[in-house]
């Protein structure tokens, strides 16, 4: 592959793969830092690209691997300090209801079969194309269509499930 070819087909993923990688590792400068490693990753491995049948695939599953590589090297934060001023950090952190929410979706979502995971992430959360995500798992449009849907419907009747339960405590308790 030449610095031409590498620049039109692998160079515009980037924009792309920002998205995911800033879901797996959390911090903006950490994953600029990852592109530009797995750039220059994917530049040393070009003539592994050249050969491949589905670059996008192999670029999408270099850029997961080397995000995962990444939190695997990263240590653990220690706090040090009294309970109550771990308590009153972790309360600092989760103050606000959008992120509590957010934080819930997320659990639903991991909680959903692997097909479901995949295909919602790769559409909603990364924002890829139907056709890319076709490459990317090898599932037809149609069926990837028909799992985003399904996937979004159990999203959906869980966090009815969990915000109408308290709605209908509270309507209950004025009725009462």
């Amino acid at each position: 592959m030449t610095t031409e070819e590498f620049k039109n087909k692998v160079i515009p993923f980037s924009r792309k793969l920002y998205p995911m990688l800033f879901r797996i590792l959390g911090n903006e400068e950490e994953t600029r830092d990852a592109l530009q490693d797995l750039m220059v990753k994917l530049w040393n491995k070009r003539s592994d690209l050249a050969k491949c049948d589905n670059p996008a695939a192999y670029i999408i599953t270099t850029a997961r691997n080397h995000s995962f590589d990444l939190l695997k090297k990263k240590r653990p934060m220690r706090m040090s300090g009294s309970d109550d001023q771990k308590l009153l950090l972790l309360k600092v952190h989760d103050g606000s209801e959008a992120s509590e929410k957010l934080e819930h979706v997320k659990k639903i979502i991991e909680e959903l079969p692997e097909k479901y995971q995949t295909v919602i992430r790769l559409r909603d959360i990364d924002g890829f194309e139907f056709d890319e995500i076709r490459e990317m798992t090898g599932y037809e449009v149609p069926h990837i269509r028909v799992l985003l849907s399904r996937a979004r419907q159990k999203v959906k009747e869980e966090i009815e499930k969990t915000y109408e339960y308290g709605l209908s405590e509270k309507v209950a308790g004025k009725i009462l």
